[in-house]
């Protein structure tokens, strides 16, 4: 039978039972410990990595979830080593998938993004990208786009332990580590699948999904609660010089800019436009003070231009996710290249090896902002809200360097 002991937790000492985990005594005390892989009523995984604690006495962290507490265990939960593993092993799972959370259907209720959010994690640096699997749409009422899967294994014991059907499994080993559906089977060949949806269900992103879920489109974005206007803002209000550019995007973060309506009216006399697709100037001015780019870098014409507003702007802001990771800009370098989409454009007879002069070249791979230049805020969304467009004007209009910290969520 399970008894009482005590253990110091963070500091404290509490009390636990000899049946509880690390993760369970965390919880009842109302300590965080971020998880992917875990789920109530499912057996332990461990293998997100997120629930790593220290453990006096221990040399390595250990996973809280699958961890008995002992009597006088000393346990740390936060320390800035177990932060910084917890927001690295949280971007190589953004970078290690092809999650573009603006056509994600889990968009606004997925764990990975939400947790990108609590940690701190506002843009990935990507290394090259890899092809995108096709989504397996063979199954009536469900989707599995493993381009997405984190490899969390929670649809696997969701198949297994609750409804006893095994059909989902891995198969492979490390870049090559897949979930396979009766051992490589298209979903919608499975004899095994009963259709009850308590793997998609348990998707922490947007790789299992139910159909009527998927065409309902995104969840509504994150609203922010408005700061004080300019003009309730005292003496430390300043007239900004504000630039914004587009690159390789499609306008919809200068139409959230826009979406400010009333509030640009208030504005108005707190900011000077010196540069903007909003207005005619043809050369990026000197003594900028706050930059807004939209879209990734996708010509040489575009680069030049970026390091010239980088070297002229005093904060220089990635507005949207594909200036922040390249999102629906980069995907032409997903699959086949640059090159070959080229060549297949052209189509036969026609040269692919140079380019129109009167057009830019295209840059291979579609690089982010911050691979180019040094970026001082990160502003994710697709498109960002208006909300966070505004926080940061009025940062800037009083004197503040632009912050959004606890207000951003990454996607």
């Amino acid at each position: 039978m399970p008894h009482d002991l005590t253990l110091t937790l963070d500091g404290r000492t509490v009390t636990a039972r000899t049946d509880q985990t690390i993760l369970e005594t965390c919880r009842e005390q109302g300590v965080r410990i971020p998880t992917l892989c875990h789920v109530d009523g499912l057996s332990a995984a461990a293998v997100c990595r997120l629930c790593l604690v220290e453990v006096e006495g221990l040399s390595d962290p250990v996973p809280s979830c699958a961890t008995r507490v002992v009597p006088g265990m000393v346990v740390t939960t936060s320390s800035a080593s177990l932060v910084a593993n917890r927001r690295a092993a949280v971007e190589l799972l953004f970078a290690g998938g092809h999650h573009v959370c603006a056509f994600c259907p889990s968009s606004g209720r997925c764990e990975l993004q939400e947790l990108a959010r609590e940690l701190g994690l506002d843009h990935v640096h990507r290394g090259a990208l890899r092809p995108r699997p096709a989504v397996d749409a063979s199954r009536p009422g469900f989707l599995f786009d493993r381009a997405r899967c984190i490899l969390c294994t929670r649809c696997i014991r969701a198949c297994g332990e609750l409804e006893r059907a095994w059909t989902l499994g891995v198969a492979g080993r490390g870049s090559r580590c897949r979930i396979v559906v009766d051992g490589g089977l298209d979903w919608g060949a499975s004899s095994t699948c009963t259709d009850c949806g308590r793997c998609a269900e348990r998707c922490p992103t947007g790789a299992l999904a139910l159909r009527a879920v998927a065409v309902q489109g995104l969840l509504p974005r994150l609203a922010l609660e408005p700061p004080a206007p300019p003009g309730a803002l005292g003496a430390g209000t300043r007239k900004v010089r504000l630039a914004t550019l587009w690159l390789g995007g499609c306008s919809g973060c200068h139409m959230s800019l826009l979406d400010l309506d009333e509030r640009l009216l208030a504005l108005a006399p707190f900011v000077e436009l010196v540069f903007s697709p909003l207005c005619d100037v043809k050369e990026f001015p000197e003594g900028v003070d706050l930059c807004l780019v939209e879209g990734a870098v996708t010509t040489d014409e575009q680069l030049a231009l970026l390091r010239l507003a980088r070297a002229r702007s005093g904060v220089l802001v990635a507005l949207g996710d594909c200036a922040v990771n390249g999102n629906v800009t980069a995907m032409r370098d997903y699959g086949l290249g640059l090159q070959p989409l080229l060549a297949r454009w052209a189509g036969p007879g026609r040269p692919t090896a140079g380019h129109d002069l009167a057009l830019p070249t295209l840059l291979a791979p579609v690089r982010t902002l911050s691979e180019v230049v040094k970026v001082d805020l990160h502003l994710p969304g697709c498109p960002p809200h208006a909300d966070a467009i505004h926080r940061a004007l009025v940062d800037a209009i009083s004197g503040r360097e632009p912050s959004l910290a606890g207000h951003l969520r990454f996607g």
